[in-house]
């Protein structure tokens, strides 16, 4: 089977990981959690080949780095399966190689994807190497007002958790927003170069709002049609328990309050602050 990639990217603390669970809950598509092993791992395994996959030296020293990944042990893995995919299905690039592995999480799903996914705002930083590695990649983008996002930094900075993987977020809101309008840029610059039938790119208030209409959007670029399940997909607890404590929502069904935050919970100054620095990015979006 040919399978078809697909990446979410969405600044942090924009509904990225809802939205993967939406679109993992398609039953043609798999999206694992994030785990950023694809652009880790390039350097070293970039020019694989089919004499790599036919190397049981090589397939060892590749399955043996991707253990080491971080956040791939919330995936569960079986590896002694996945050395088996590989070794039958002797993929001939990185691109083939990598896709096995998101392939292999699915298959021990339940699952027999024609959509293979993976969500990363990390990967907002490599987005040129993704379309190098994966030249027929399709993307679905997700934008949050900054407004809101600076909040759920805010949240996020004063949570108490013992979890090793609490992101970082910046400390004061001028960085917060400049970071928001950094990540937005080099998105929108990225799909200056991808043609307007490989991508979608939605709103998190549109999505909460109108959720079957928006991913409407996301499935048809992927040849695929809209699946009621996809609105349940917080019965399927697929986010990792590591990362529940500022993802709580994940598990929830959608929220169609959980917009302008802001007004409740920052200062008409702190709010001119942020327009000051992403106001026209944010006017772009519909957001003013």
């Amino acid at each position: 089977m040919t399978h078809q990639n697909v990446f979410i990217i969405g600044n942090p603390r924009s509904g990225t990981s809802m939205f993967r669970m939406m679109m993992s809950s398609h039953s043609s598509i798999v999206v694992p959690p994030e785990c950023g092993f694809i652009q880790w791992w390039y350097k070293v395994y970039g020019d694989w080949s089919i004499e790599n996959s036919q190397s049981k030296d090589d397939l060892k020293a590749f399955i043996s780095d991707l253990k080491t990944s971080k956040k791939i042990e919330t995936w569960e893995l079986d590896y002694t399966a996945l050395e088996n995919l590989i070794s039958s299905r002797l993929p001939k690039s990185y691109k083939e190689l990598t896709s096995l592995v998101i392939l292999q999480y699915g298959i021990q799903n339940g699952k027999a994807p024609y959509v293979l996914g993976d969500k990363n705002n990390y990967y907002i930083e490599h987005l040129n190497l993704l379309d190098s590695i994966y030249p027929d990649a399709k993307y679905l983008i997700i934008v949050r007002d900054c407004r809101d996002v600076v909040c759920s930094y805010l949240n996020v900075n004063a949570l108490a958790t013992d979890s090793k993987y609490k992101p970082k977020f910046p400390e004061t809101i001028k960085e917060m927003s400049l970071d928001w309008l950094h990540k937005n840029k080099k998105i929108l610059s990225f799909l200056e170069s991808v043609h307007t039938s490989n991508y979608a790119l939605i709103r998190y208030e549109d999505l909460i709002n109108k959720p079957e209409l928006e991913l409407q959007k996301c499935t048809e670029i992927l040849d695929l049609q809209f699946e009621d399940q996809m609105l349940d997909y917080y019965k399927n607890k697929m986010e990792p328990s590591e990362l529940l404590d500022w993802k709580k929502k994940t598990n929830e069904e959608i929220d169609k309050s959980n917009t302008q935050k802001y007004l409740e919970q920052l200062s008409a100054f702190e709010i001119d602050e942020i327009m000051s620095v992403s106001g026209d990015l944010m006017r772009k979006f519909g957001y003013l």
